[in-house]
């Protein structure tokens, strides 16, 4: 059997990768630039805390809110008369399938997208309402390609691997171009790293124009799939895990990505959980910005003290999206809180009566204390008939005020009465980023 007929993307082959180039973003430039206007950038109000330059590169405002729309865009542009008449297949968890739905519908071009069980309602829906045919099947992003694949071979579509086509990655080189341009003396770019499309393409064009200007990718350490790959000096393949930057949650590498990152590639950095909901918080509260988690990722490097050497520099945060549900967005905030001890959840054994349960209240009122959750179990309480435990979730100003409603609980109903469950108050949960706070 030969190739053609096989499960075979000639456009991202193994055995003869494509290298993106500076030309290639260039000439990406001239197609996508009539339709996409540039994204402007913000400067953190935070510099002074930062110790740097801090600029952020926003992508969430592009009209379906991610960097994505770039590639979409020039691969339609690239597709041949005939080609757009047919249609297009596409397997994607959300952001890149909702740029090419968006532009393909200005364009005419017919758009199946293949989803994974378990994608982001608000993103399939989105795509729903641009006229797409949604097929869900998988059950993760590689195994959605592959049906993606075997659909466009049936029905004669053109399959465009939006994460890896040298199409798609000329498109992302335009967001390095446009940093460039607007901020001339930048001296370093951090970039969210899923398959490695868009940091691929940004070293890419800052190494040609700009060689010194340092490149850093960034990705969670739940699924460090690209970290381990140039670790190990070729493309590996990890399991799929749940995570925060979900749209990066890749467990394989685009060949293409890997092949022209990896000489160009100044540093990977891995992020933690905490680090990258703390990140979403500080951009929501301090910032003003809303943005996916996989975006928060390159901030997060920062929050965690993680580049140093960037003290002093102009460095550029790229935020790569922002589509987020409401329901993830309220589990990343409140993450980020517990992160930063400003909400605390603990259980506390009280006698069962009325009075006991208003000095409890009392004394969390009287710390300045808000009771965001509570809940009352009589039941399941051993060998304490007339005792009832207590959990609450409590709202505290900042990390010392929490370690102080700690003391308080425990001078009060004892050290063996009060169960503190929140990092880092509990030895269990405890993450690396109170571990570098206590030895600092």
């Amino acid at each position: 059997m030969t190739r053609r007929y096989e499960d075979f993307d000639e456009f991202c082959d193994p055995d003869n990768p494509i290298t993106i180039t500076y030309n290639d973003a260039l000439d990406a430039m001239q197609r996508i630039r009539k339709y996409m206007p540039e994204t402007p950038y913000a400067i953190s109000h935070k510099q002074n805390d930062f110790t740097m330059n801090l600029f952020y590169k926003l992508e969430t405002l592009h009209r379906t809110g991610s960097f994505k729309e770039r590639g979409a865009l020039n691969s339609l542009e690239m597709l041949a008369l005939d080609k757009r008449k047919i249609g297009i297949v596409v397997a994607s968890l959300g952001n890149q399938a909702i740029g090419l739905c968006y532009y393909a519908k200005k364009l005419g071009i017919p758009v199946t997208v293949v989803m994974p069980i378990g994608v982001a309602i608000n993103k399939l829906q989105q795509c729903h309402n641009l006229g797409a045919k949604i097929v869900v099947q998988g059950g993760n992003l590689t195994e959605s390609q592959r049906l993606a694949r075997a659909i466009a071979r049936e029905k004669g579509l053109t399959y465009i691997n939006g994460r890896d086509h040298p199409n798609i990655l000329s498109g992302y080189g335009t967001v390095a171009l446009e940093i460039l341009d607007q901020i001339p003396n930048v001296d370093a770019i951090l970039a969210p790293v899923g398959s490695g499309g868009l940091v691929a393409a940004v070293a890419a064009v800052v190494k040609y124009v700009k060689p010194d200007c340092l490149v850093y990718g960034v990705q969670s350490e739940k699924v460090p799939t690209f970290f381990k790959s140039l670790e190990m000096g070729e493309r590996t393949n990890l399991p799929w895990q749940s995570s925060a930057a979900d749209s990066i949650a890749m467990p394989s590498v685009g060949i293409n990505a890997f092949h022209t990152a990896k000489p160009l590639l100044d540093k990977m950095l891995l992020v933690n959980e905490d680090w990258i909901t703390r990140s979403v918080l500080h951009l929501v509260e301090v910032e003003r910005l809303v943005v996916e988690g996989a975006a928060a990722c390159t901030l997060a490097a920062i929050l965690g003290n993680l580049v140093p050497e960037l003290k002093t520099k102009n460095v550029v945060c790229i935020l790569s999206g922002g589509n987020m549900d409401a329901v993830l967005m309220s589990r990343c905030l409140d993450r980020g809180l517990a992160a930063e001890g400003r909400l605390v959840k603990f259980k506390v054994y009280i006698k069962d009566s009325s009075k006991e349960f208003e000095r409890l209240l009392r004394l969390l009122a009287s710390g300045g204390y808000n009771v965001k959750r509570q809940f009352q179990d009589r039941v399941w309480v051993e060998n304490e008939i007339y005792r009832v435990e207590v959990k609450l979730v409590c709202e505290a100003r900042h990390l010392e005020h929490a370690l102080e409603l700690k003391r308080i609980v425990e001078r009060e109903y004892g050290p063996t009465s009060a169960v503190f469950e929140t990092e880092p108050f509990n030895e269990k949960y405890i993450c690396p980023c109170y571990v570098r706070k206590c030895c600092n």
